[in-house]
């Protein structure tokens, strides 16, 4: 561990830029967000070399109120943090057109950038003090970003969201209050050992899974997320799906693995670790079921979500490495696949204005390129090869085979989850690929209705083709990252690797 400055500058830049944000003039009011994720990109490369070599970057604040803010890098913070950045970067490209003819521009990119300072506080943290501020900030930011188009819907979604994050966070809160007054330590490399034996462990313990599980959008603290996805602006979308749900996935396993751990959960809380099994494979078969019976794309996305974030605490529950590394690989594949796939549904809604599955059929011949990427994104959602999520889903069931090989749980368990998995894949091909298919397959309503006089004068306000390439590059930067990684899968494996070793030597 050696002191840097660097995790402390990733997390304040852009919360800083907002201070600025304002001074910027009108002609760059577009291009704000994408310039200052960009330039935290770049700072976050430069880490890249100290993070693999081992080292973890650490630097501690004294507030002189008896807490201290605590920033710290290390191999799990960064690879969810770079994989953050990208897509914010990325999206914030996207929003650059998308955003064009919108409302509230300077609002945007300020709660925008107030988020990404948020995420990055939460994975580049020390202890709990620290992440409960940005785990707040981020929580509180993002619902702005729900509100933004002020129609009733967002403003519904938006109080919900911004509702459950709140109550959430306060159980959180207690779940903190309690750590430190058994332990007398926040520090997240040494509260395991100071709460074992607490009978208060549990309790501890669920108020963590309830406060993080609410941001991941986990069973049965769900109900924010189809709601908030459809209605929020499509990069903001995306940041929603691909990026912030992960910090609950991220606060989930530094639960499991920071604040119980591992040797303690295999010696008295396997109770505790199976109820969270069985509540991820409620999630991955509860979010795929809804997915199907959804009507409108960014909401049948938006349940895809729910599904998706299951797998994930599945392969953190399963307590194997090959588990562990399944679930951090499918982080990565999440925010590439569903990055992607909201970002081709906005582009779907912008230049034609259709959200409704039944109205996008045939719209590959008239948006063949976004149509393309969907389609790929699609296929690696269901999990075919040679697409990324083939490869996560791949250590995902692996990881069901050497829970039961380790004794870890009931056999039977393992099996169960293994079923799960194969069965959500199913029904992701029962819900995606009749919408690839008609894109491709089906006539248009341009076609089918060619002597309709009415339909012909709706057609005169409708853009017929794919939208402008600074939409366009980031839609298949992300779709070709599905594509690369799932054949050539080696950086994200081993960091991943890398990770899993460090609880599992």
């Amino acid at each position: 561990m050696i002191k840097s400055y660097l995790p402390l500058l990733v997390v304040m830049f852009p919360l800083i830029a907002t201070i600025f944000r304002p001074l910027v003039q009108k002609h760059r009011y577009y291009h704000y967000t994408a310039i200052v994720s960009g330039v935290t990109l770049a700072i976050m490369l430069y880490m890249y070399p100290l993070i693999v070599s081992g080292k973890i970057l650490d630097l501690t604040l004294d507030t002189g109120l008896g807490f201290n803010f605590s920033f710290r890098a290390d191999l799990l913070g960064f690879f969810v943090g770079i994989i953050c950045v990208i897509l914010w970067t990325l999206s914030s490209i996207y929003s650059i057109e998308y955003m064009r003819h919108s409302h509230a521009h300077a609002r945007f990119n300020i709660f925008s950038l107030l988020s990404l300072s948020g995420m990055l506080g939460v994975v580049f943290t020390g202890n709990l003090f620290t992440l409960y501020i940005f785990f707040e900030l981020l929580s509180v930011a993002s619902a702005i970003l729900v509100f933004h188009e002020e129609t009733p819907d967002s403003m519904k979604a938006g109080f919900k969201y911004l509702f459950l994050g709140i109550t959430g966070g306060l159980v959180l809160l207690f779940s903190i209050i309690m750590t430190y007054a058994y332990t007398g330590t926040g520090d997240l490399t040494l509260i395991g050992i100071g709460l074992q034996g607490s009978k208060w462990l549990p309790f501890i313990f669920w108020g963590y899974i309830i406060g993080f599980g609410v941001k991941a959008g986990m069973f049965p603290l769900h109900i924010w997320l189809p709601s908030a996805h459809p209605v929020a602006p499509s990069g903001a979308s995306a940041l929603l799906s691909g990026v912030m749900i992960k910090a609950g996935a991220y606060g989930i396993f530094k639960t499991i693995y920071n604040i119980l751990g591992y040797q303690d959960i295999i010696k008295n809380h396997m109770g505790l670790m199976l109820s969270m099994l069985i509540i991820s494979l409620f999630t991955i078969f509860l979010g795929s079921a809804c997915a199907i019976t959804q009507r409108e794309i960014k909401k049948m996305l938006a349940y895809s979500s729910i599904s998706q974030i299951g797998y994930v605490i599945m392969g953190f529950c399963l307590l194997a490495p090959l588990g562990i590394k399944g679930g951090l690989i499918h982080i990565f594949a999440h925010a590439l696949m569903k990055g992607s796939l909201f970002m081709c549904a906005g582009a779907f809604i912008h230049q034609t204005g259709l959200r409704e599955l039944e109205d996008l059929k045939g719209i590959g011949r008239r948006m063949p390129i976004v149509t393309g990427a969907f389609s790929l994104c699609a296929a690696s959602m269901i999990g075919l090869p040679p697409c990324i999520g083939f490869i996560s889903k791949w250590f995902l069931a692996l990881g069901t085979l050497e829970t039961m090989k380790m004794g870890n749980y009931w056999p039977g368990f393992g099996l169960i989850a293994l079923l799960t998995l194969l069965l959500s894949s199913l029904l992701n091909l029962v819900y995606y690929g009749p919408v690839v298919v008609s894109a491709w397959m089906n006539e248009g309503q341009d076609e089918t209705h060619a002597d309709s006089e009415s339909h012909d004068a709706e057609q005169k306000d409708i853009k017929n083709d794919d939208p402008n390439w600074v939409m366009l590059t980031p839609i298949l930067i992300l779709s070709f990252g599905v594509l690369f990684f799932g054949v050539f899968p080696g950086i994200p494996l081993g960091i991943a690797t890398q990770i899993s070793r460090a609880f599992f030597p």
